[in-house]
């Protein structure tokens, strides 16, 4: 696999190169299998995240860290790297298999998958979740509702400030954390977990 060097902040990573065949093949048999694929590019948005965690590692530092709809995304490198255990959810099991990879290439090893619909997970003990862009049409809103009804947990979520996200936004407590470029990042403070 190809990887593409770049730099958040002032560490460095490699990033699994998505426009290489051998990832769109993945791709397509996740699709030819029905999965509903939309990781083949990485978000605006988790790009503005992953700053953010690159400048705020006090956030997730030594913790437990689950990743809802992690797909091939930057955001799990700089958690992985200073978390004491990196949980990685999406619904593709390409999506999980090219995270995963990605993370070794860049020796970070504390991960484990988890498959699945984050609103029907059995979440493991975690001390924080993180996610970005999942909340976008009216299916997302609903499953982010049932995600958030079921777990109580410290949770950070950063997304384009879409109608269903603000919807989402009238009905939760949040604290906002940050916006940026028609996003924003909240924070849900639930503590359960």
């Amino acid at each position: 696999m190809k990887y593409i060097k770049k730099e958040i902040k002032d560490t460095e990573y490699f990033l699994l190169d998505l426009d290489q065949k051998a990832v769109e093949k993945r791709i397509i048999a996740d699709m030819d299998a029905g999965v509903d694929v939309y990781y083949d590019r990485r978000w605006e948005v988790t790009e503005l995240l992953t700053d953010w965690l690159e400048a705020h590692p006090e956030v997730y530092e030594g913790k437990r860290v689950l990743v809802l709809g992690a797909g091939v995304g930057a955001e799990t490198l700089v958690l992985g790297k200073l978390v004491e255990k990196l949980f990685i959810n999406d619904l593709s099991p390409t999506a999980l298999e090219l995270s995963a990879e990605q993370l070794d290439f860049n020796g970070i090893g504390n991960h484990e998958s988890l498959l699945g619909r984050y609103e029907d997970l059995e979440i493991p003990q975690v001390d924080l979740i993180v996610a970005s862009f999942l909340v976008y049409n009216k299916e997302t809103l609903t499953a982010m509702r049932v995600f958030m009804e079921t777990n109580d947990c410290e949770f950070i979520l950063m997304n384009e400030n879409l109608k269903e996200f603000k919807k989402f936004l009238i009905e939760a407590q949040h604290e906002v954390v940050f916006e940026a470029e028609g996003a924003m990042c909240v924070k849900f403070s639930n503590k359960k977990c």
